[in-house]
């Protein structure tokens, strides 16, 4: 039996990959009846764009989760179930609100309901908040309560 040194081992290794990849990429174009992948339908409530110089994203995830970023950089979000007291003196009602490490204290319904733009709010209130400052790596953290 003969040996296979290690650069033959890599070419032949290459080659193989190559091949597969080559067929992998014949099979996709010889099926037409099958159609791609279609992409996630964006929500009419996900947003990207500028609030006071802060770049501001948010994207609905589901029916209780969500996503956002300020300059690129993710704050961890956390859905609660809490009282919320209308400001306008209606009565209060139970509801899906989101809290962070900024607005820990203060949650925003989110978009349900009464309340319609709840991420947006919070994205606004959140760069209110920070000012001339910046969100550190940390604010990604995921935290239960």
């Amino acid at each position: 039996m003969s040996k296979i040194n290690r650069r033959d081992l890599l070419r032949y290794s290459a080659a193989a990959a190559v091949v597969a990849g080559t067929g992998a990429a014949i099979v996709n174009l010889a099926t037409p009846g099958q159609a791609a992948k279609p992409e996630k339908v964006k929500d009419d409530r996900d947003f990207d764009e500028v609030y006071k110089g802060k770049k501001i994203k948010g994207v609905h995830k589901g029916k209780d989760e969500a996503e956002l970023h300020i300059n690129d950089k993710k704050l961890a979000l956390t859905t609660i179930k809490t009282l919320i007291v209308p400001e306008d003196g209606a009565t209060p009602y139970v509801a899906t609100a989101l809290i962070s490490a900024i607005n820990h204290y203060q949650p925003i319904e989110l978009d349900e309901g009464k309340s319609k733009g709840g991420l947006k709010k919070l994205a606004m209130k959140v760069v209110d908040i920070l000012g001339e400052f910046e969100l550190s790596d940390e604010a990604a953290q995921e935290h239960q309560h």
